[in-house]
């Protein structure tokens, strides 16, 4: 499981660009959100390509992000916990 505000580097190969610089931080979600994200920053040398790259490179680096951090979905119980909230909160 990962703590909020964990964080992590690593390289990575992606054919337009090279070798690319990956900074990733985990941030935990609200009571209501079931799971928390990952804010992914990718550079090439000093210019940050994050925005640059094509959605598919993006979700690339986002599994190889997933992979080295030690991601795991979020379990039954934090599901129907946060069902039973907003439940709650609307009826």
């Amino acid at each position: 499981m990962l703590n909020d505000g964990e964080q992590g580097t690593f390289e990575e190969y992606l054919d337009n660009y090279g070798e690319v610089k990956v900074e990733w931080t985990w941030y935990d979600g609200d009571d209501w959100e079931m799971d928390g994200y990952f804010d992914v920053f990718i550079s090439c040398g000093e210019l940050d390509i994050t925005y640059d790259i094509s959605k598919a490179a993006f979700d690339y680096i986002y599994q190889c992000v997933k992979e080295r951090a030690g991601y795991e979905p979020p379990s039954r119980q934090r599901t129907a916990f946060v069902f039973n909230g907003l439940a709650n909160n609307i009826f």
